[in-house]
């Protein structure tokens, strides 16, 4: 049959073909993404010329067709019975099935308008579906199709477009929240979810590139604004009528936790935050533990059932947590940090503080082995937070700061201020090298007033180290705090120590005629 044949023979039959094609219509949703799947692979065989017509039989009213697929796939087509069938182990109507229809109707309309049309009909079906099957599944098939299409228009090669699109995609979705104030949170808290997980998989390519930083601030953000929203889902008295949405949730937190890849912190906190918002249930809790008990899946070296810990102070079951902590390994103290602080959250101080003291032996060798520099300098200030609101012994804090090393030299000063220990403040701002203007930020002003005599070995070390840098302007930063030796030993009546003392630096360091001018000039003696 020539081309002009089959537009004759699609013009003869074209009521019937329309009705086929209403059929299609009917059967394939364009909101789902394996009927929008199919009817895509039924217009690109059409397009690309693998849907040829093999026979024509008038008497029957039949049309035999063949589509080269994997193999050639031989389809008998019954146009007045609209009626069909195909080889291929697919449901019917398959994509064979398809493709050929869309070949006859392709003869004498548009196949383009056609398959425009009917994905036009995907936005008003979501809301449709949303009001008059309000389930998990019309909920996905809303998320799916507005995904789907913001992906095309935003395809993920940069960073930046993939989360410009999943905020407008987020604001686009909310247009369909449902209109009952009971039902928004709830709607809020399981799109926030589901589009968290449709994007995951394209958030590691550029996690490992120079976007790693972007790409954590993005996490962040949403993380805290899932967070908002699930504790006003919280607040809010539970739905009977919503239970499959809850059951439906927890099972994707679970999923996502265990089985998804990558920022295993992030998906720690979603899954630990959606068992402490909406699942109040003991029984339901403990299943959760026995399940944790006997998995041993790690990440990153790092044991899965680690969120163990949060459970039990979810379930005061303190006596199992404190055989937990027993067992921790110096390599897990960040994620003891974190439990530590959950309890002081639940405000239980004494079980909190009863932790931190069992994170102490852990944190040298956390910080010198382990722990990266960029990092370093936060978890110090994370510890020194949590160990501040608990209130340890003197002894406790002063070896904490001594593990801390450089970084905890502001706050070893504040402990040895706080008990009136200056010479040792004095020692340790020596045995530092702390500069001077660091020792003043450590609270120098205070041993000043309180003890001033303190000061003279520190300003004279102070001195000796721009001495040596033996230059005009490193001598008269000397002299500068020579100058504030003067101030101490005026205040403490030590005027011949101190005359005694010029002669000496000047007897010391007389081959030195800019320093001696310098002396001459900042008038030292008494």
């Amino acid at each position: 049959m020539t081309l002009t044949s089959y537009q004759k023979l699609a013009a003869h039959y074209k009521k019937y073909i329309d009705l086929s094609m209403q059929t299609i219509q009917k059967k394939f949703h364009p909101a789902i993404l394996e009927d929008e799947e199919l009817v895509r692979r039924a217009a690109f065989f059409v397009r690309n010329g693998v849907v040829s017509i093999t026979n024509y039989y008038p008497q029957e009213h039949r049309v035999d067709f063949s589509v080269r697929d994997v193999s050639n796939i031989e389809i008998t087509y019954h146009i007045l019975t609209d009626s069909y069938s195909c080889p291929c182990p697919m449901h019917k109507p398959c994509r064979h099935i398809v493709a050929s229809i869309f070949y006859l109707y392709q003869q004498n309309d548009s196949l383009s308008t056609w398959i425009s049309n009917w994905r036009s009909t995907a936005d008003q079906a979501q809301l449709t579906l949303l009001r008059d099957e309000r389930s998990p599944r019309s909920w996905d098939i809303l998320v799916d199709n507005f995904f789907r299409k913001f992906i095309s228009n935003y395809p993920p090669n940069s960073f930046y477009l993939l989360e410009f699109a999943v905020q407008d995609l987020k604001k686009q979705i909310r247009k369909s929240r449902p209109f009952e104030r009971e039902w928004q949170p709830i709607f809020d808290v399981y799109v926030d979810l589901v589009v968290l997980m449709k994007v995951w998989p394209y958030l590691e390519p550029f996690a490992e590139s120079n976007m790693r930083n972007r790409v954590l601030y993005f996490l962040k953000e949403y993380v805290e604004e899932l967070d908002d929203t699930l504790a006003q889902l919280a607040s809010k008295p539970r739905l009977f009528a919503a239970d499959t949405f809850y059951e439906e949730m927890m099972k994707r937190v679970r999923n996502f936790y265990f089985e998804m890849e990558s920022f295993i912190s992030y998906r720690k906190h979603i899954y630990l935050s959606f068992w402490d918002a909406l699942v109040v249930d003991k029984a339901t809790r403990e299943k959760e533990v026995a399940y944790l008990q006997t998995l041993e899946k790690t990440e990153d070296d790092i044991p899965l059932n680690m969120v163990l810990p949060y459970f039990y102070i979810m379930l005061s079951r303190i006596d199992d947590l404190l055989e937990a902590a027993d067992l921790m390994e110096s390599e897990q103290l960040l994620e003891w940090v974190e439990v530590c602080e959950k309890a002081l959250h639940a405000s239980n101080k004494d079980l909190a503080k009863e932790l931190a003291r069992k994170l102490l032996p852990h944190v040298p060798s956390y910080l010198n082995e382990i722990a990266l520099n960029p990092s370093r300098v936060m978890l110090i200030r994370r510890l020194e937070i949590l160990f501040d609101s608990i209130q340890l012994k003197t002894n406790e804090l002063e070896n904490l700061y001594q593990s801390f090393g450089l970084y905890g030299i502001q706050s070893y000063s504040n402990l040895l201020l706080k008990e009136k220990r200056y010479h040792d403040w004095m020692a340790l701002h020596q045995s530092a090298n702390s500069s001077l203007e660091y020792a003043e930020a450590c609270g120098l002003s205070i041993v000043k007033e309180e003890a001033p005599e303190v000061l003279l070995p520190l300003y004279h070390h102070y001195a000796m180290r721009f001495i040596l840098e033996k230059n005009r302007y490193s001598y008269k930063q000397a002299i500068r705090i020579w100058k504030k030796m003067k101030q101490v030993a005026k205040k403490t009546n030590d005027t011949d120590f101190w005359n005694e003392y010029v002669e000496t630096i000047r007897e010391k360091y007389r081959r030195l005629r800019a320093l001696q001018q310098e002396i001459e000039k900042g008038n030292l003696p008494l």
